[in-house]
This record gives C-alpha cells, structure tokens and sequence, in this order.
C-alpha cells in the first residue's frame, strides 16, 4: 500500500523554485510553477527551444550550464526534472541538505511531495493525486472529470464568493446547511444562461430569508 500523503496547497507567489532539467517535463513543470506565481529558475546545459522561448519571455530565467548544488540557495522549492535519473536524485540530496522542498520525478524515495494533476474552473481547482503509485490513472481521472465536470463550477465560485463578501459585512456568514441549500440545480441553470446577477440575487435570497 502506498504511504498516505497529507495534501495541501502551496502559496508560492514569488517564491523562487528551481527546475533542474531541459526537456519537455521540465518545461511542463517550469510552467506550473509560473503559472502559481513563482519566481522559476531553469538549469540545463541543451534546453529545449521552448524553454529558451520562455527564458526570452521573462517567465523563466534560464542558466544554461551543468546543474549545480549552489543553484539551490535561497530556493523553496525543486524539481529534478531532467532524463538523468541520478541527476535528479542529487537534486533531491541537495535540496534537503538545505532544508528544500524537492522532487526527483518518477523517483519516489527522492520525493517530499507529489505534483498533482489539475482540474480547473476559473478559480476552482481540484487535485488528484495516486500518491505516485499511478501518474497514468491521474491524468485519465483528469480528463474524465475535464469531460463531466460542469463548466459553469468556476462561475458559481465566484458569485458564492461574492455573495459571502456581501454578508460578511452586514453580519454572521451562515452556517453550512444554509450554503447547502442555497446550491441548487436552478443556481446552475441560471449560469448556464449566462444570468450572474440572477444567480447572486437568489443565493442572497435564499441565504438571508
């Protein structure tokens, strides 16, 4: 059985993080990391052209050289992402020798955490994680729920968002049962018309009746 993982979700905005690698995965992992608003730093001695399109871009900063161990100080968070697998894993031994959070990809012992695959609906994200025990059932577990998850989720996000700022400064925000009430399938077919303020105005009527 694979170990159970305490997942969480990491505030990396202008955090530093260091991919070490050159290939796609690299780059996959260089965007996410920008993309959580991190400050990303790419080693590589032949780094693929998008990530020296990238690197020309200013959404990475690009050293294109052999890795070193100093590369990780002042780092939070790693990837050893190349194809070297024994690379990686001096990744991973280096960065925990400085107190770094790392991770060696498809090399479990040399990980403190699993990257997680994403499901997105504007400011909803859901995580799948195998605990690395299956990064292939991940991903098809991803696109089943990218296929029947309704696109109006992240829409729905933000009008609840919404109506809770409003009642947050008049008063009390209800307790749960009153939220579980007020989301209804008419809530998401108010949506699905594109009627935002019809939807708020029914969560706040329902909220405060």
């Amino acid at each position: 059985m694979t170990k159970r993982c305490y997942p969480i979700a990491l505030d990396l905005q202008d955090r530093a993080c260091l991919v070490a690698g050159g290939g796609s995965l690299a780059a996959e992992k260089a965007l996410g990391l920008h993309e959580a608003g991190a400050r990303v730093m790419v080693v590589d001695p032949e780094p693929s052209p998008l990530l020296r399109y990238l690197d020309v871009a200013g959404t990475i900063v690009l050293r294109t050289r052999a890795y070193e161990p100093s590369d990780l100080d002042g780092i939070y968070l790693a990837f050893g992402a190349s194809e070297d697998r024994t690379l990686n894993a001096r990744v991973a031994i280096d960065g925990r020798d400085r107190g770094v959070l790392v991770n060696a990809v498809d090399d479990i012992p040399n990980c403190d955490f699993f990257a997680v695959s994403i499901v997105r609906r504007g400011d909803l994200q859901i995580a799948i994680s195998t605990g690395g025990a299956s990064p292939a059932f991940a991903r098809w577990m991803r696109e089943y729920l990218e296929e029947h998850l309704a696109t109006e989720l992240g829409d729905l996000l933000d009008v609840l968002a919404d109506a809770r700022r409003t009642i947050k400064a008049r008063g009390p925000v209800p307790p749960y049962e009153r939220w579980h009430a007020a989301i209804d399938d008419g809530l998401l077919r108010r949506l699905q018309r594109g009627d935002r303020e019809g939807a708020r105005a029914q969560v706040l009527t329902s909220l405060e009746s």
